[in-house]
């Protein structure tokens, strides 16, 4: 009986271990699929999620649709934005330490609540853009979008 108890226990265990360790092998791909979503506060403004590994940018904006910058050809709102959260020095997690894509969009209790973003993990990043300038990082230029929806 002692030994049927103990067993159950220890099954018990190991079920809810590998349930801990899950998340852990599909976490990379599920971040694979962002997209920016609508700033909650700020009208026309969006959150870009950003992944920055060794001067490779990789900016979600859309749906299934990433661009790829390097440093020197993005754009200079991005340059400064980003000089100004580096700069800014607040405790980020490392990538390995991330759930889910939502705490791409959570802002750190430490963050001040200027419209420029903030550092996530080692290599992610959360920017606070204008829609002008989420279309054109999508090859979008507002004055066209805002033609065509004029003449519609």
């Amino acid at each position: 009986m002692i030994l049927k108890g103990f067993l159950i226990n220890y099954a018990i265990i190991l079920f809810v271990k590998n349930i801990y360790q899950e998340p852990i092998h599909f976490k990379l791909g599920y971040f694979q699929d962002s997209s920016p979503i609508p700033h909650q506060k700020l009208n026309q403004h969006w959150l870009l999620p950003a992944k920055i590994l060794n001067n490779r940018w990789e900016l979600f904006v859309g749906r299934d649709y990433k661009r790829l910058f390097s440093f020197d050809n993005l754009h200079n709102e991005l340059k400064i934005k980003y000089c100004f959260i580096q700069a800014w020095g607040h405790q980020y997690k490392k990538d390995s330490n991330l759930i889910g894509e939502i705490e791409l969009f959570t802002k750190p209790n430490s963050f001040d609540e200027m419209d420029i973003g903030w550092r996530v993990s080692d290599s992610w990043f959360t920017f606070i853009v204008s829609e002008e300038l989420l279309l054109f990082l999508r090859g979008e230029t507002f004055f066209i979008k805002s033609l065509t929806e004029k003449f519609k």
